[in-house]
């Protein structure tokens, strides 16, 4: 399945959040399925808005066949965005906790 991963980055460290969605994007490898990392959804660029990644990120989860939320994506405007999309499409989901998905 090509999964999307959805949670927090603003308000993180850029290097704490590339870290954490490596280690998920690592996880769904190995699992056999095909993980879309947001924040290699668009490069980094100072000009760039949020609104900007969103809309890259949209239209990335709408490719998908799933979408796995980590654990602190209540914290998130934009994941709560996603999952709200993904729930009204009728996508199915996944939650990650300690690393584990369910």
């Amino acid at each position: 399945m090509k999964i999307y991963i959805s949670g927090k980055i603003t308000g993180l460290d850029l290097q704490v959040a590339q870290d954490y969605f490596q280690v998920i994007e690592d996880k769904l490898t190995e699992s056999g399925h095909t993980p879309i990392n947001p924040l290699k959804v668009l490069a980094y660029h100072p000009s760039l808005t949020w609104e900007d990644y969103m809309v890259a990120d949209i239209k990335a989860l709408l490719a998908c066949d799933a979408i796995i939320m980590l654990e602190n994506w209540t914290d998130s405007k934009g994941a709560k965005v996603e999952h709200a999309i993904a729930d009204k499409i009728g996508m199915k989901m996944f939650y990650c906790q300690n690393h584990n998905f369910f």
